[in-house]
């Protein structure tokens, strides 16, 4: 195919005008922006004079030889993505392919598109219904792979089995709700939603910083700048308030200004959060706040260089990343986003015997099961509740010492 040429300006205008066409709301627009306008200076610095396939996977290259695969790698090779897109004139979908490609008979074809719309028409995101349509379009391939290709021929065996070999189990809970959407309203007289197997997710021990840690990530921010001041307020509010990082991006100035207690809606659960604003993040906020640039936005926390529009999560994430780098702390395969402070401010109040109830207040969380997998991370407390296992004996022992086959 062949690849359109354009100036570095012209490409990331062509991208934002398709991202706004897809619906992308103007933070993601302006995400996308700032990711471009990183990949395009350091092609600009290096001889490039156009950007192409070749040479964005050399910028990959490079900057994952430099900083690893951290989270801003991944927003990046995402843009460069999208930026091949645009050469080519196509669209991949990056996040939800996976590489699988399906080839439905026309039956089935049609049932997904039915469900598809079905799901639109409920409120379901467009994620979620791409989602949907990945892992039905999966199971209905399975299924057309045995000759079952209609659903006059569904039968618990074939059903059975293209659910083996599907090998995301985490996709069986979506088959489960299409044979559902199936009985109900596609004439399936049996409910073949319970041969469906179950799958739960396995448990993630929390990725947290140890508190000298943090307090090392904190001391590492030169608070004499105004971008070190702003970081650093952000970071207090996320180690000192467990606030996630959305919150954070999106605090008014009517929010904080000579307040003492803190009252949002949590953009992820759309519960009110309140929380006392403590003395060291108020006057963290408040310093920042005394050498903010004007900006026509009232969001507390702007950009250092005009036209200062609000920040992103991905400029907080990055921010954080740097600071640890910074700190010299060995990271190892701990994540360093945001929320990797907020998970470490809960264990270190559970590890301090504060109780599940406060911690689940502080944290935002509407559901009591939500921070129990903090205790698991608690080990002294733990420790208590430990039994010694008794000795092996007889067949048991035999096997352990390699004398039964």
């Amino acid at each position: 195919m062949h690849e359109q040429n354009y100036s570095f300006a012209e490409l990331k205008e062509a991208l934002l005008r398709k991202l706004g066409a897809r619906g992308c709301t103007p933070i993601t627009i302006t995400g996308y922006r700032y990711l471009c306008n990183s990949i395009f200076k350091w092609l600009s610095d290096n001889g490039f004079d156009r950007y192409t396939e070749e040479s964005g996977d050399r910028f990959l290259r490079c900057y994952q030889s430099e900083h690893g695969q951290n989270q801003y790698y991944f927003a990046l090779r995402t843009t460069a993505q999208r930026l091949n897109d645009i050469l080519k004139g196509s669209w991949s979908d990056v996040h939800s392919d996976k590489g699988k490609h399906f080839c439905l008979p026309d039956a089935f074809a049609e049932i997904v598109d039915r469900y598809c719309s079905w799901n639109e028409s409920t409120g379901h995101a467009s994620g979620t219904v791409r989602n949907k349509r990945y892992a039905i379009s999966w199971f209905l391939d399975e299924l057309s792979k045995q000759d079952c290709k209609s659903l006059d021929v569904l039968s618990p065996a074939c059903i059975a089995h293209a659910c083996l070999r599907i090998t995301n189990h985490s996709l069986w809970g979506e088959i489960r709700l299409f044979l559902t959407y199936l009985t109900e309203f596609e004439g399936v007289t049996s409910d073949y939603s319970t041969i469906v197997p179950h799958y739960s997710k396995p448990y993630v021990i929390p990725i947290v910083y140890s508190v000298e840690e943090i307090k090392r990530i904190e001391e590492t921010v030169d608070t004499s700048t105004v971008l070190g001041k702003r970081d650093y307020a952000m970071i207090l509010l996320a180690s000192r308030m467990g606030m996630r990082s959305s919150d954070i991006v999106s605090l008014t100035i009517e929010d904080v200004l000579n307040k003492t207690d803190l009252d949002i809606i949590q953009k992820k659960t759309g519960n009110v959060l309140h929380l006392p604003l403590i003395s060291e993040v108020r006057l963290a906020i408040d310093d920042y706040l005394s050498v903010r640039m004007e900006s026509m936005t009232n969001m507390v926390f702007i950009n250092t260089y005009a036209p200062y529009n609000p920040i992103t999560t991905a400029t907080f994430r990055a921010a954080l990343s740097k600071y640890i780098s910074l700190s010299g702390i060995d990271s190892g395969n701990r994540k360093r986003g945001p929320h990797s402070l907020r998970a470490s401010l809960a264990s270190s109040m559970v590890n301090d015997e504060i109780s599940y109830e406060t911690v689940r207040k502080v944290l935002g969380h509407s559901s009591n099961n939500a921070i129990k997998h903090y205790a698991r991370i608690d080990i002294e407390n733990l420790r208590k509740y430990s039994l010694t296992p008794p000795p092996p004996s007889d067949r048991f022992s035999d096997f352990l010492h390699g004398e039964v086959e």
